[in-house]
């Protein structure tokens, strides 16, 4: 299918930079990203992908992002052979019928903070016409599961954080002031000031996120000296800092701050 790397490369000569967290490659990432996170247990040991048509939106701020997107989407790109391998590795049966179609649209607004993408879901069970829309999912489910993190190494203020919320901050201190002695910034998992796996978590090291249109739990590095990782399926995933939306978080996962470790569990309410 071709290099993605290098299309871009080709073309970004007449394109303005794409910002932070929004390159093509990375847009690429987080969808593959979204449509692996609602693969589902089944019982058994065994994980499920319960749909069967999935619709990718991708955002351009311009004509000429737009352009950008159309080559790679056409040229480069296999999201459906992609998506499927993607769900083959994390051991989820895939229907035989399954499909991802790719639409490209400009937007307003998507140079400027907003999600450059947007994911759809289809169950595609047999149903009359007048219904079939019924089964597109565009939006969260019903109510936001709890975030229940679990400190297993490195010494927080309480074992076990339960969040509810659309940001959830990770450092080391509870207030961390500017130079003035304001408060800049407010953590919710603290680390203390002792120890030295807690030396390895920044003061702002990371934060979660809710999104509401992916329904999922993103994490991001935010410019930590340690690093950020994901251990999940006996491999790491690495959070990078230049990512600005960052890497859907699943249930069981274990996160690394520095060498802070901290387990994921969802609960429905």
């Amino acid at each position: 299918m071709g290099d993605p790397e290098g299309l871009i490369a080709q073309l970004r000569h007449w394109l303005k930079p794409w910002t932070a967290g929004s390159e093509p490659i990375e847009v690429r990432r987080a969808v593959l990203d979204e449509i692996a996170a609602r693969v589902v247990p089944a019982g058994g040991g065994r994980r499920l992908f319960p749909y069967r048509r999935v619709r990718v939106d991708l955002f351009a701020a311009n004509e000429e992002e737009r352009a950008v997107l159309e080559a790679l989407a056409r040229e480069a790109w296999d999201l459906p052979a992609e998506a499927r391998a993607r769900l083959l590795a994390v051991g989820a049966r895939v229907p035989d019928d399954f499909t991802v179609e790719v639409a490209v649209r400009e937007r307003e607004g998507a140079a400027a903070g907003e999600p450059r993408y947007r994911v759809a879901f289809e169950r595609g069970e047999e149903q009359a016409p007048a219904a079939a829309a019924a089964v597109v999912m565009l939006g969260p489910p019903a109510t936001r599961p709890v975030l229940v993190l679990t400190v297993q190494q490195g010494t927080t203020t309480q074992p076990v954080y339960l969040a509810n919320a659309e940001r959830v901050q990770i450092g080391r201190l509870a207030e961390v002031l500017d130079a003035d002695g304001r408060v800049r910034r407010r953590n919710d998992v603290v680390f203390l000031e002792e120890g030295e796996v807690n030396q390895t978590v920044s003061r702002e090291h990371a934060r979660i996120t809710w999104d509401t249109g992916g329904a999922c739990y993103w994490l991001r590095d935010e410019g930590s000296a340690y690093g950020t990782r994901i251990f999940r399926d006996g491999r790491p995933i690495e959070v990078s800092a230049h990512d600005r939306r960052g890497v859907c978080i699943r249930h069981g996962d274990e996160l690394y701050f520095g060498r802070a470790r901290v387990k994921v569990a969802l609960r429905e309410e």
